[in-house]
């Protein structure tokens, strides 16, 4: 999700994991939602923004463990990111399930963003916003 403000370009970043963790918003699908849709609602779910989407910039996939009454599985994801322009709202976290939600400048949104592969949809999402015949108006 980017946005562009009269001083530069922002992303939105949500905090998991009481702050430790830094990330792109995401969800799992729902039934009868392509991944754009859920993607603009778990944006909105999450951050309270709302959005659009310009263009797809691919997926991750990722594995991590469970360990559910000392069974071990490991569960692999795919997430699909998306170049996303800000609409309308205010930050405000899912209490469920996000800890903060902010936007930063793209160099501080880099810093902060706790894994490389998401890093890399960011700098996707740049070359493609300057690729746009027209970018979403500037915000204050």
């Amino acid at each position: 999700m980017l946005r562009e403000r009269e001083r530069g370009l922002e992303v939105l970043l949500i905090a998991l994991k009481e702050g430790r963790v830094w990330s792109l918003p995401k969800g799992q699908v729902e039934q009868g939602e392509h991944h754009p849709q859920t993607a603009v609602r778990e944006v909105r779910e999450e951050t309270g923004i709302q959005a659009e989407v310009l263009a797809p910039l691919g997926s991750i996939r990722y594995h991590f463990t469970v360990k559910d009454e000392g069974i071990q599985t490991t569960v692999t994801k795919e997430v699909y990111h998306f170049l996303m322009a800000y609409l309308a709202g205010e930050p405000t976290p899912q209490k469920e399930e996000v800890d903060g939600v902010g936007w930063f400048p793209v160099g501080e949104a880099l810093r902060r963003l706790s894994h490389q592969n998401e890093r890399d949809m960011i700098y996707r999402a740049l070359e493609r916003w300057e690729a746009l015949p027209q970018r979403p108006t500037p915000t204050r």
